[in-house]
């Protein structure tokens, strides 16, 4: 009977413990709020995002730039087109403006992580206890033109539990974190007086190894988060107890940028992508998507405020440009294909992630990939926007040419980049270099324009590999020949796409202006002499 007893307990015990495993095994770890949406099985402060903003006092160029690395868990991530006069979100009702939002492609319709509205505001944030943000960024970036809105708006918000980032057409970045419950809410803004008495010894100049202690960069003018722990200083400066190791690699990696050896900022996109996204610390396994806002002078139309967008690991993927203008053109609202995933489910995602989850080696990869980036930036921030901020944004019929540009910039660069990195994820991560091209400035004769053209293929140098290529004058018409005769006189955008054996894309880009300089007896000025230009010619 004794034996018998002991037995039948001995099993319950059994019993009991083995229904403890198995809910500990198959019971999903519950993600609050619209993350339910996200196919997930961890909770997002496990996968931590980290993230800045900088005022123009700090950047190279004196425009503000926001940036966010985000990592989640691995599902596909998108861009979606948001448009003015439909409500976003229950309560707020229709947006006055449009904006683009990135997340995960299989959120909730409406779910916003980070974004960019057509007033040139952006925003992102880092969860600290997920609460509130989804309302905060559609009231951000549906109806607000400036962090001063935003802030009147926040502050009257209860649950937030974040920290959120903006930066907005008038040069302002500001951060906030955010207690839910407490309705309390700390705004570290770039300029705030507390920032400028906090100093980094970047370089170590007085040798005890405290970065604390020295004096070579101020906080003043920019700021980074990661999820947790908080930086609780209420006076906007940093808690210097705090931290944790992507914290401090956030901290230091701007910092040096800004430092740049005691030669002058050096913070740019370009450098943020480089020296931030690729940082081994801050580009963790679980990396999805990335964001970088450049903002524009308080001078210029915000519609110029590029969205540089990666999709996928930044390890192993290309950002490409983004203009909500752009978008725009033409009335179609579409993001560039590559970019959402839409009903085709292709999309950058794929390979950028797929080739480091791969194993791919990362020096291989970055070898074409690096390059081809480069190059984007170059023709974008050295030639493109230089341009564009030129030209006449109170004028209607040029405003629609500068959307028109736009449109065709970002969905050629999206189209290569998706080429480049489609081939190498389906083919290994040493099986093909992009082929490299120059369109050099063009000769012009009254209305015709002659474009010198220069190539390279890395993978054939010696002559052997086929070359195909396609020039977009500019003027609605394409062709293979270097010589064009336009219709009328003009300055035109004009385009030479270049693609290799496999397919693989890349494409540079050069104004031109073609026909006899007008003559206009009004007087009017323009941008090219005493007399004002006919439309397509601004």
């Amino acid at each position: 009977m004794r034996r018998s007893y002991f037995l039948t307990v001995l099993l319950a015990m059994v019993s009991f413990l083995a229904a403890i495993l198995l809910v500990q095994r198959e019971a999903p770890v519950r993600v609050v709020g619209e993350l339910e949406h996200e196919q997930a099985s961890i909770d997002e402060s496990l996968v931590e995002c980290t993230a800045g903003v900088a005022d123009g006092d700090v950047t190279v160029d004196g425009r503000p730039l926001l940036w966010k690395l985000r990592n989640q868990v691995d599902v596909p991530n998108d861009v979606h087109y948001f448009a003015a006069g439909v409500e976003h979100h229950s309560g707020l009702g229709p947006a006055r403006y449009s904006y683009l939002g990135m997340g995960p492609a299989n959120d909730a319709p409406g779910s916003v992580r980070q974004g960019l509205n057509s007033q040139g505001l952006g925003i992102g944030f880092n969860v600290l206890e997920h609460g509130g943000w989804p309302e905060l960024h559609h009231q951000a970036l549906g109806h607000c033109d400036e962090i001063g809105q935003v802030r009147t708006y926040l502050n009257g918000m209860t649950d937030l539990s974040t920290f959120n980032y903006l930066v907005d057409p008038s040069g302002e970045a500001s951060l906030w974190e955010n207690q839910a419950g407490s309705g309390k809410h700390w705004e570290c803004n770039t300029r705030a007086p507390a920032r400028d008495r906090q100093w980094i010894d970047v370089d170590n100049a007085d040798g005890d190894d405290d970065p604390w202690t020295g004096g070579d960069v101020t906080f003043a003018g920019w700021v980074v988060r990661a999820n947790a722990p908080a930086h609780r200083n209420a006076d906007g400066s940093d808690d210097m107890g705090g931290g944790g190791g992507r914290y401090l690699a956030a901290r230091d990696t701007i910092a040096a940028l800004i430092y740049n050896d005691g030669s002058g900022t050096a913070l740019s996109v370009e450098s943020i992508a480089d020296a931030f996204f690729r940082h081994n610390v801050l580009a963790m396994d679980t990396t999805v998507s990335n964001m970088i806002v450049h903002g524009v002078l308080p001078t210029e139309d915000p519609r110029l405020t590029t969205m540089w967008t990666l999709l996928g690991h930044s390890k192993t993927g290309i950002f490409v440009p983004l203009w909500i203008h752009g978008v725009e053109s033409g009335g179609l609202n579409q993001v560039p294909r590559y970019l959402d995933t839409g009903d085709d489910g292709v999309s950058a995602y794929t390979p950028a992630r797929g080739m480091f989850n791969a194993g791919y080696d990362i020096a291989d990869v970055q070898a074409r990939t690096l390059p081809f980036e480069q190059h984007l930036f170059d023709v974008v921030n050295g030639r493109l926007l230089p341009e564009w901020r030129g030209r006449n944004w109170a004028d209607p019929a040029e405003v629609t040419i500068v959307g028109e540009e736009m449109k065709r910039v970002q969905e050629q660069m999206d189209a290569d980049a998706y080429s480049h990195m489609q081939y190498l994820y389906s083919q290994g991560p040493t099986s093909n270099h992009a082929p490299t091209i120059t369109l050099a400035s063009a000769t012009t004769d009254g209305l015709s324009a002659t474009f010198s053209v220069t190539a390279g293929d890395a993978d054939h140098e010696d002559g052997g590999g086929n070359l195909t290529y396609l020039l977009n004058y500019g003027d609605g018409q394409t062709g293979r020949g270097v010589t064009h005769e336009y219709a009328q006189p003009g300055r035109y955008l004009v385009s030479c796409t270049v693609a290799d054996e496999n397919g693989v894309s890349q494409t540079d880009w050069v104004f031109v202006s073609v026909g006899a300089r007008p003559f206009s007896p009004d007087g009017w000025r323009g941008v090219f002499g005493q007399w004002r230009l006919p439309p397509r010619w601004r």
